[in-house]
């Protein structure tokens, strides 16, 4: 292998390494947004207004 070929595809090592990194990258911050969005939504859900509402049950017979 001469020299020109070996950073011919050293090269081709970098620039695929760097493409991996990026497309880590923009899924990382996917998963970020998706997790701000779960967590607004989560601190969004409305308080429970009675909080003894449901834990008894009143039964006629």
């Amino acid at each position: 292998m001469d020299i020109q070929s070996f950073s011919i595809n050293m090269s081709q090592a970098k620039v695929q390494e760097q493409a991996a990194v990026k497309v880590q990258s923009m899924g990382l911050d996917i998963v970020k947004e998706q997790a701000a969005a779960v967590e607004k939504l989560i601190s969004s859900a409305l308080p429970l207004m009675e909080p003894n509402l449901g834990q008894r049950v009143n039964i006629l017979v």
